[in-house]
Parts: structure tokens; sequence; C-alpha cells
């Protein structure tokens, strides 16, 4: 077992399942406490009780990343377990689909307050806990549909077109407080959810590596930029996406 994040602690956004779950996974297993957050309470006991059972420091707190008071009795619950947070994964997200035409109002204001408002909320609310220990890590997950045309998922794009942009002001504003921000921006995932939809057979003749990426695959690229090893890469978005985007 490697102990790269040995003493450390972490806080996973959107931990229940897929790629947070992979991700929130990883840091146990390399020696961090880890603090799982979702709304999806079912799950996320289950994923953080499984990780509890098998040794890991893993513990969860049901949060809404769109709801400030809520994010602040994190980390106040954060602060008080442990006095100290290392690294933050702005990992919470979602869609809904729709052509330009049939996005509602409501649909764009539900994608923008998840998947921008809440990496915003999060980051603003958890990172003096970092910022007063002169050392973090935050690292947040965009997607490549930031970087192409999505017709089905305009509203979705346009989201994570944003943090890719807010990953860059966050990067500058907090390194030199000892804070590193970046990105990292996944193609296709073998999720649950992708496989259970054939997302996946469709997709695949479009990455030149000639399969999806396993969630474990984007969490180590995640690691790396949450790790004391990444020190000078600062407001990128790292693309990881098999080669689907130089076609």
């Amino acid at each position: 077992m490697s102990v790269e994040f040995d003493n450390q602690v972490a806080v996973v956004t959107g931990a229940a399942q897929g790629l947070g779950r992979a991700v929130a996974t990883l840091l146990c297993e390399r020696g961090s406490a880890v603090v799982l957050v979702d709304r999806e309470e079912a799950k996320l006991r289950e994923t953080s009780d499984a990780l509890a059972r098998s040794g890991h420091r893993a513990t969860c707190v049901v949060t809404d990343v769109t709801d400030e008071a809520a994010l602040v009795r994190l980390r106040d619950t954060v602060d008080a377990q442990f006095g100290r947070l290392d690294v933050l994964v702005n990992n919470a997200g979602g869609w809904r689909y729709g052509s330009l035409a049939d996005i509602t109002r409501a649909d764009w204001d539900w994608t923008f307050d998840l998947n921008v408002s809440g990496v915003f909320l999060a980051t603003r609310t958890l990172m003096n806990l970092m910022i007063r220990n002169r050392y973090g890590r935050v690292v947040n997950i965009a997607s490549t549909d930031a970087y192409r045309p999505k017709p089905t998922l305009p509203h979705y794009a346009a989201a994570k077109s944003a943090i890719v942009s807010l990953t860059r002001t966050m990067g500058v504003e907090l390194a030199p407080h000892g804070v590193i921000v970046n990105a990292v921006s996944p193609g296709m995932i073998a999720t649950e959810t992708a496989k259970a939809k054939g997302w996946i057979e469709e997709r695949v003749k479009a990455i030149p590596v000639g399969h999806p990426a396993e969630p474990e695959d984007i969490a180590e690229v995640v690691l790396f930029l949450a790790s004391r090893r990444n020190r000078y890469v600062v407001g990128e978005s790292v693309l990881a996406n098999g080669g689907a985007l130089m076609r």
C-alpha cells in the first residue's frame, strides 16, 4: 500500500458512486482519511461503510453542494474531527438532456447550479482550512464536452467550460497561499450508468485507444494533481480521453 497521502485529510464530493467513489477509494488506499460527500444518502453510506469495513479511514456527510449552509456544516465537521483539510475533489455534477430549443430555464439553472455553483461554493467554503496551513490541493472535475460542440447537452458543455475557466482563476488566486488548483476533463468513463444505458458501445469507435476509461484510470490522474508530487501544475485542465479529441 502506498502512503503518499498518509496523515492527510480529503473531501470528495459526488462520492457515492462512479468516479467519485473511485477517487475516494484510491485516496483511502494511499493513506488519506476521506470524508465522502453526496446527497444520495443510501449509496453514500453504502460506499463509506464498505471502505470503513476494509480498514480505511472513511466517513461520510450527506451534503448538497448547492446548499451553502450545508457546506458550512460540512466544513465545521471536518475542522472539528480532523483540524485540517489537505485535498478537495469537486466531483459532484449531473446533466439533463435537451437540445437548444428544448432546454427550459429551469434545466439551465439546475445544470449551472449543480456543476458550477457547487464547485465555487464548496471551494470557497472549505479553502480556508487549507489556507491556514499553507497547503492544499483542489481538483475540479470538468469534461471533454467543454471543448467540443454538444447539441444534446449544450447547457452541460457550457457549465463544464465554466469550470475550466474558474479553475484558472482559482489557481492564480490560491497558489500564493500554498493551495494548488487544477481540473481533470475526462472523456468516456465506463461507469455503471454508462454501461446500463449502452453508451459505451456506440461511442468507443471514436476513441483511438479503443476502450473507455475505467473510473480508476481517471482517478489516477486526479490523485497525481492532488498529491505533493504536483508542485508546478497550476490552473490547468488535464484532458484524459484516450485521444478522442484528436479525431
